[in-house]
């Protein structure tokens, strides 16, 4: 099912730095991964989409690209699945899983990564571009839980079911 999605009307300033109104400045933090290399993720999801920003791309066969080779291969990075905080020099919350070999076509020091590890990564950049990306947030959850379910995670409705009550918290979605 094809959607027409119209033009990001952005409320603050229009800077580089927030890709013209997409990504909401924040507070600077540590993150807990940070992926180098661009790494595509194709879906029936997002079919007939298009969206080309700093850090994601959006192709109409699906195809989500998050661009880990930006600014000299500084990476992506991301805080895995949260909530996580730290707390006597313990990172404590939501536990991203055992290594685990995914079946992607990644460089081999891609590969084994925490079983929640690209699902996450995906997951976080579609919820930071909410502000202007063609897609809803039931549909970002959703791709959330078909790559933890490719990742053979076990706790793939616990997870799921996480994000959908409490995704509302990081309100703020164009498309609803």
């Amino acid at each position: 099912m094809e959607r027409e999605f119209e033009e990001i009307n952005t409320d603050w300033k229009n800077t580089p730095e927030n890709e013209g109104g997409c990504l909401k400045p924040g507070a600077k933090k540590l993150w807990k991964f940070v992926h180098h290399d661009d790494f595509k993720y194709q879906t029936d999801v997002l079919l007939g989409r298009k969206f080309v920003g700093k850090w994601l791309k959006i192709d109409p066969d699906g195809t989500i690209t998050v661009h880990g080779s930006q600014d000299n291969h500084r990476g992506y990075a991301w805080d895995g699945c949260t909530p996580k905080f730290n707390f006597l020099q313990i990172t404590w919350g939501n536990f991203d899983g055992q290594l685990h070999e995914h079946t992607y076509q990644l460089p081999r020091k891609d590969k084994f990564k925490p079983r929640t590890y690209y699902a996450s990564m995906i997951h976080d950049i579609l919820y930071q571009y909410k502000r202007c990306v063609p897609v809803t947030r039931k549909e970002a959850d959703r791709i959330f839980y078909n790559q933890l379910k490719e990742a053979k995670w076990i706790w793939v409705g616990m997870y799921w079911l996480g994000v959908r009550l409490f995704g509302w918290i990081y309100s703020g979605w164009k498309y609803k």
